[in-house]
C-alpha cells in the first residue's frame, strides 16, 4: 500500500465582494428587538452625521412603510420591530427635510422614539432606556441583517446575529471560540483544538478557526470579513475567522442557507459575515488573563481600539495581542495512558490589526476602506511512540502564518434612489511550516513548507427601485466582477542536506460572474388584507464561469407570508456550487507499482502487476447542491419580548470530491468495481502514466514494461452524494421585572441528519451521529440578569452523543454538558481613574466536565473524540477595559 507520506508524519494531512449585510425590513428588525432591545438608547440629534436635505413626498398611511421609503431615499439605515410601528399611521409629508428630521416629523404623537447615529437610525417602544445604557454607542446594537443585495428586502433564510457585547457576555474572549460554540456548526476539521493525525482526517495546520456549517466541510461555508471575501487558509480552502480580533467587530451574521445564487462558490452550507466597528469614537484598552484548572491553556490578551467621527466621515483602528500556552496530554486524566507530551490543543502568539473608515468626497460620494493583518505562531508536538517525546521519536512542527487584505470602495447615489458601487479587494495569506522528524533520537530529516493563498477581485453592483407593487416599491440589485486566486505550495523534505522537493506547484484560478436579484412585495400591512398581513417573493439568479473547471448558474427563489404581525411563514429554494480546491485539483498524481495477490483483501482475481493510482485530478467539475428551507417564526403581541423560530432544512449534494475507495487494501472488492480496469491495453497503461509525476516501486516492476492486470483509479473523483436534513430552534424572551432588573432568555438547539453515498453501487452509510462526525444534537441557552450596572449571566451547552461502530459490537458514546457562569459589572460615567470601567469574570465549564470516553484502536489514540469535545475543561478568566 502507499506510504505515509513525509507530510501526514510531521502532523500534516490533507471574492465575489458580497454587499455588506444590511435590511431594514420588518423582520430583521424583530430580530433586533429579540436579541437587543433592551440595549438601544434614546434620540441624540446633536450625534447626527448627515445632514443633507432632499425632496420628500410622503403620503399618509403605514407608520412602517414610510419609514421604508425615507430609509430608501436618504440611504440611512432606520431599524423598528414590526410590533413597535403595527397599526400606527404616518401623516402627509411633503417638502425639504434631512432624514433625521423627517424621522421625527413621522414619530410625532406615535409614542415612539428613535437613536440617531450617522447613517442609522434605532426606533423603539420605550421612551426612556435604562440608565446604564443610555449612553451606549449605538455599534453596539446596530443589528441588521440580509441574505439580500437588495437594500431593504425582506430576508427569508433564518439568520443568526450576534453582537460583540453578546458574545462577550458568554466569556468568550476570540471569533475562533465563537465559532465552535454555534449550534450550527461542526468544530471538526479547521480548529486549534482537533488531535492531529489520530481521529481521520485532520486540517489543522496552522492552528487557524475555520466555520463549519452542518459539517460539510470548511470549504462548503463562505466566510467574509466586513461584506468582502479574503485569502483562503493553507490547504482546505477555508477562512480562519481567528484572524480578526473580537475587539474590532460590531456583530457576525450568518445565514446557515445555501446561497450561491447571492455569493458565489463556498455558499453551500451557509454564509458568514463579519462586520467592523466602523463608527467608534474614543479610545478603549482592555487586558485579560486566564488559565484551565486543569493546566495548559494560560491565555493573556491585551487589546487597543481608537476611533474618530466628523461630519463627513470617521476611522477606527484596534490592534490585539494573544499569548496561549498548549494543553498536552500530560495535562489530562483521560489522555494519560499516551505520549505526556502530545499536543492536545496548540497555543502561540498572535498579534492583529484591523483598520476601517469611510469618508464623504462630494454629494453623494462617499469612500470607504477596511484592512485586516494578523501574525501568528503556534507549535505542535506529534510522537511516534509512547516512551519518547515528539524529539525523539516523532515530528516536532513549529508553523507562522501571516494574512493581510485591504478592501476599498466607492459608493454613488445617483438619483431616485438608485445607488452604484465598485469595490474591490486584495489580499494574501502565507503559511510556513518546518517540522523536525526524528526516529530512535536521530534527526531523519527536516520538512519546511510554504503554503500561499492570494486573492484580487474587482465587482461593480447597483441597485434602486423598478416599479410599484400593491404593497410597494419592487427593487433590483444587479452587479458583476472578476476574481483571481493563486494557491502556491512548495514542500520539500531535508535530508544529510540534501532537499527532496515533495509538494511543489503553483495554481491560478479566474472567476467571473454576474447576479440579479428582485424583490417583489405584492402585499404589506397598509393593504389591510385579511389573513394577509405580508406577502414578498424575492428571486435572484448568479452565473459563475470558474477556469479550469467551468461555468455554472444558479438560481434562488424565496417568499415571506405572515397572516397577521405575529406569526410568519418562509420558504426558500435554491442550488449553490463548490469550485474543487486549488490543492484537490492541482496537486500532483502518484502511482505506486504493487503485487495484486498480495495486500490485497480479497486479492486481485488475475496475477500480476497492479497500477494504483492517486492524488489530484486537474478535470474535476464543481460540487453542486440543491437546498429548500422552511421557517416559523412567531412574535406574539399578547407576550411582548418573545420571539421564536423553527425551521426546517434539507440538503442533497452531489458530485462531492472524494477518493472513491476508502480503505486501499479493499479496492478489488466487488463494489469497487467501477474503479478497477481489469487487463489494460498498453495504451491505456501508457495514458494512465501521462498524467502522474511519480512512479514508487512496491514489487510490481516498471509498469511500462511489466505484466499490468489491473489499473484502480483511486485518485480524487466527483463520486459521492451527500443528503443532509435537519431542524434548527431558536427563541429569546425579554422581561422587564418589577424592580427595574431584566432578565433574558435565549436558547437554541439544532437536530442534524446526514448521510453519504461515496460512489455510484457503494452502500449509503450515516454520517452524523457516528464517532468524529457531527452529532445529531447540539443546543446551547443562556439567561441574563441584569441589575444597575451588573449582570450574572449562565450557559448551559449540550453536544450530543455518537455511535463508535469501528469495532465489533458497536457502542453508544456519551454526551458532553458544560455550565459557565460570568459576571460584568461597568463603573459610571465620567473623568476619574476607575469611571467608565467594565470588570468581568468567567468560569467556564464550572463542573469541571471531562469529554466521553472512547474507546482507541491504535496504542497512539485518544480515549476522546477531539473533533467534538473540547480539552480544556474548567477555565477561569478576568478581563478589565476602560474606556475614554
Amino acid at each position: 500500500m502507499p506510504p505515509e507520506s513525509p507530510a501526514r508524519l510531521s502532523g500534516i494531512s490533507k471574492g465575489a465582494r458580497m454587499v455588506r449585510m444590511r435590511s431594514r425590513s420588518s423582520f430583521r428588525c424583530a430580530l433586533l428587538a429579540a436579541v437587543a432591545a433592551n440595549t438601544l438608547v434614546p434620540a441624540s440629534p446633536v450625534l447626527a452625521q448627515d445632514q443633507r436635505r432632499a425632496e420628500y413626498r410622503i403620503e399618509a398611511g403605514d407608520l412602517g412603510e414610510a419609514l421604508k421609503a425615507v430609509s430608501r431615499q436618504s440611504g440611512k439605515e432606520i431599524i423598528f420591530t414590526s410590533e413597535a410601528v403595527l397599526g400606527l399611521k404616518a401623516p402627509a409629508l411633503h417638502g425639504s427635510y434631512s432624514a433625521d428630521e423627517v424621522v421625527r416629523a413621522l414619530l410625532a404623537g406615535s409614542g415612539l422614539v428613535a437613536q440617531y447615529r450617522r447613517n442609522v437610525i434605532i426606533i423603539r417602544g420605550r421612551p426612556k432606556p435604562p440608565r446604564d445604557l443610555a449612553d451606549r454607542s449605538a455599534e453596539q446594537t446596530d443589528i441588521v441583517v440580509t441574505g439580500s443585495h437588495i437594500r431593504g428586502s425582506a430576508a427569508v433564510s433564518p439568520p443568526i446575529v450576534t453582537t460583540r457585547t453578546e458574545i462577550e457576555s458568554r466569556g468568550i474572549s476570540d471569533l475562533g471560540t465563537f465559532a465552535r460554540s454555534l449550534v450550527q456548526n461542526y468544530s471538526g476539521g479547521q480548529n486549534p483544538g482537533i488531535a492531529v493525525g489520530a481521529q481521520g482526517t485532520s486540517e489543522n495546520l496552522t492552528s487557524s478557526s475555520a466555520l463549519n456549517l452542518r459539517g460539510l466541510g470548511a470549504d462548503a461555508t463562505l466566510t467574509l470579513f466586513n461584506g468582502h471575501r479574503v485569502a483562503y487558509d493553507a490547504i482546505s480552502q477555508g477562512v480562519d475567522i481567528s484572524a480578526v480580533p473580537l475587539a474590532a467587530i460590531e456583530r457576525v451574521e450568518i445565514v446557515t442557507d445555501g446561497s450561491s445564487a447571492l455569493y458565489g462558490s463556498d455558499a453551500v452550507g451557509g454564509v458568514a459575515n463579519v462586520i467592523l466597528r466602523d463608527d467608534f469614537d474614543g479610545v478603549a484598552i482592555s487586558g485579560r488573563v486566564g488559565g484551565a484548572t486543569d493546566g495548559g491553556d494560560f491565555e493573556h490578551q491585551y487589546n487597543l481600539v481608537s476611533g474618530k467621527r466628523w461630519a463627513n466621515g470617521s476611522i477606527m483602528a484596534a490592534f490585539d495581542f494573544r499569548d496561549t500556552t498548549p494543553i498536552t496530554a500530560g495535562q489530562r486524566s483521560y489522555t494519560q495512558t499516551n505520549n505526556p507530551a502530545d499536543t492536545l490543543q496548540s497555543g502561540g502568539r498572535q498579534y492583529s490589526v484591523v483598520v476601517a473608515g469611510h469618508q464623504t468626497i462630494a454629494e453623494g460620494v462617499s469612500f470607504e476602506v477596511d484592512g485586516q493583518f494578523s501574525d501568528r505562531d503556534s507549535r505542535i508536538c506529534v510522537s511516534y511512540v509512547l516512551s519518547d517525546t515528539c524529539r525523539i521519536s516523532g515530528a516536532d512542527i513549529a508553523i507562522g502564518t501571516r494574512s493581510w487584505t485591504m478592501a476599498p470602495s466607492i459608493k454613488l447615489d445617483i438619483g431616485r434612489d438608485w445607488q452604484l458601487r465598485l469595490t474591490s479587494l486584495v489580499g494574501e495569506s502565507r503559511a510556513k511550516l518546518l517540522a523536525d522528524v526524528s526516529f530512535d533520537g536521530a534527526l531523519e530529516f527536516v520538512q519546511k513548507g510554504v503554503y500561499t493563498n492570494r486573492v484580487r477581485g474587482l465587482e461593480g453592483s447597483a441597485d434602486g427601485p423598478l416599479f410599484r407593487l400593491p404593497g410597494g416599491q419592487a427593487r433590483l440589485a444587479a452587479g458583476g466582477g472578476f476574481r483571481t486566486t493563486t494557491f502556491d505550495i512548495d514542500v520539500a523534505a531535508i535530508q544529510q542536506g540534501i532537499a527532496a522537493p515533495y509538494l511543489d506547484f503553483a495554481q491560478s484560478r479566474t472567476v467571473s460572474y454576474g447576479y440579479g436579484e428582485v424583490s417583489l412585495p405584492f402585499i404589506s400591512p397598509s393593504n389591510k388584507i385579511a389573513l394577509v398581513h405580508r406577502f414578498n417573493v424575492t428571486a435572484a439568479i448568479r452565473y459563475e464561469y470558474v477556469s479550469h473547471v467551468g461555468g455554472v448558474a444558479t438560481p434562488k427563489v424565496s417568499a415571506i407570508y405572515a397572516p397577521s404581525g405575529d406569526v410568519a411563514f418562509k420558504f426558500s429554494w435554491g442550488k449553490s456550487f463548490k469550485a474543487p480546491t486549488q490543492f484537490q485539483s492541482g496537486q500532483p498524481r502518484l502511482a505506486y507499482s504493487q503485487v495484486g495477490d498480495t495486500g490485497y483483501f480479497p486479492p486481485s482475481p488475475i496475477g500480476g502487476s497492479v497500477l494504483y493510482l492517486v492524488g489530484g485530478n486537474s478535470a474535476l467539475r464543481p460540487e453542486r447542491a440543491t437546498s429548500w428551507t422552511a421557517a416559523t417564526t412567531l412574535t406574539p403581541s399578547f407576550l411582548d419580548g418573545l420571539r421564536v423560530e423553527v425551521s426546517y432544512f434539507q440538503i442533497r449534494y452531489r458530485d462531492r470530491v472524494v477518493s472513491p475507495i476508502p480503505q486501499n487494501s479493499l479496492a478489488f472488492a466487488p463494489v469497487y468495481g467501477a474503479y478497477v480496469n481489469f487487463n489494460p491495453t498498453r495504451d491505456q497503461i501508457l495514458s494512465a502514466l501521462s498524467g502522474v509525476s511519480t512512479v514508487y516501486e512496491q514489487g510490481g516492476g516498471d509498469p511500462r514494461t511489466s505484466n499490468v492486470v489491473a489499473i484502480i483509479t483511486n485518485y480524487l473523483q466527483n463520486a459521492a452524494v451527500q443528503r443532509i436534513e435537519g431542524l434548527d430552534i431558536a427563541a429569546n424572551y425579554q422581561l422587564a421585572l418589577a424592580n427595574g432588573d431584566k432578565l433574558h432568555l435565549s436558547s437554541s438547539a439544532s437536530y442534524l441528519k446526514s448521510e453519504q453515498q461515496l460512489s455510484a453501487g457503494q452502500p449509503t452509510v450515516a454520517l452524523a451521529g457516528t464517532l468524529y462526525r457531527p452529532p445529531h444534537w447540539r443546543a446551547s441557552s443562556q439567561l441574563e440578569w441584569q441589575h444597575g450596572q451588573f449582570s450574572l449571566s449562565g450557559v448551559h451547552s449540550y453536544i450530543g452523543g455518537s455511535i463508535d461502530s469501528r469495532i465489533e459490537p458497536a457502542v453508544k458514546v456519551g454526551s458532553y454538558q458544560s455550565f459557565d457562569l460570568i459576571g460584568r459589572i461597568a463603573t459610571p460615567d465620567g473623568t476619574g481613574a476607575l469611571s467608565n470601567l467594565t470588570i468581568s469574570v468567567s468560569a467556564l465549564n464550572v463542573f469541571n466536565q471531562k469529554p466521553p470516553y472512547i474507546r482507541t484502536t491504535s496504542p497512539l489514540g485518544y480515549h476522546y473524540d477531539s473533533n467534538n469535545f473540547p480539552s480544556i475543561g474548567r477555565f477561569l478568566s478576568l478581563s478589565v477595559s476602560k474606556t475614554f
